[in-house]
C-alpha cells in the first residue's frame, strides 16, 4: 500500500497548480489534515499490533504510515510548514488516535475505542483508494 501512495502524492505535488476537469478537489490544506490524521491512525495502529505481538500487522501499518505522512509533507509544503510543526502535527495526530484507548478505565470502553481506531484505519484506505480514483480519473 505504501508503494501507491507515495506514488499518488507525489503525481498529487507535481498537479497541485492545475485543477481536475471533474469535480474540484479540496484544498492542499484540507489534503494535508486527511494525510496527517491518517498518519496519526496507522502510527496508534501499529503500536497496537506492536502490543499485541503481529509483526506482520505492524510492518503493514508501518508502510502505511510512512505512505501517510510522505503525502501530508507535500501537502504542506505551499503551507510553509516546518519540520517542527510536522512533527508535533504527527505526535498530535497519534495522541488522538491512542487517546481515547489509553485512558479508558474499563475494557468495554477500550474494545469500543480499539473498534473505532480499526475503522478509522479503514477509512484511511479508502481515502487513499478515493485520491487514487481521483488521479486516474476515474472518481
Amino acid at each position: 500500500m505504501f508503494a501507491p501512495l507515495l506514488a499518488f502524492a507525489f503525481f498529487l505535488a507535481s498537479a497541485q497548480d492545475t485543477p481536475p476537469p471533474s469535480a474540484p478537489a479540496p484544498a492542499t490544506s484540507e489534503r494535508y489534515e486527511q494525510a496527517m490524521n491518517c498518519a496519526g491512525v496507522m502510527a496508534a495502529t501499529s503500536s497496537l499490533h506492536a502490543f499485541n505481538g503481529n509483526a506482520e500487522a505492524q510492518a503493514s501499518s508501518d508502510r502505511n504510515g510512512r505512505g501517510f505522512i510522505s503525502a501530508a509533507t507535500l501537502f504542506a509544503q505551499p503551507l510553509g510548514l516546518t519540520e517542527a510543526q510536522l512533527a508535533e502535527a504527527f505526535a498530535a495526530s497519534t495522541g488522538r488516535a491512542l487517546g481515547s484507548i489509553t485512558r479508558s478505565g474499563d475494557q468495554a470502553a477500550a474494545d469500543a475505542a480499539i473498534g473505532r481506531l480499526n475503522a478509522d484505519h479503514d477509512a484511511c484506505l479508502r481515502l487513499v483508494q478515493a485520491w487514487m480514483a481521483e488521479s486516474n480519473g476515474t472518481s
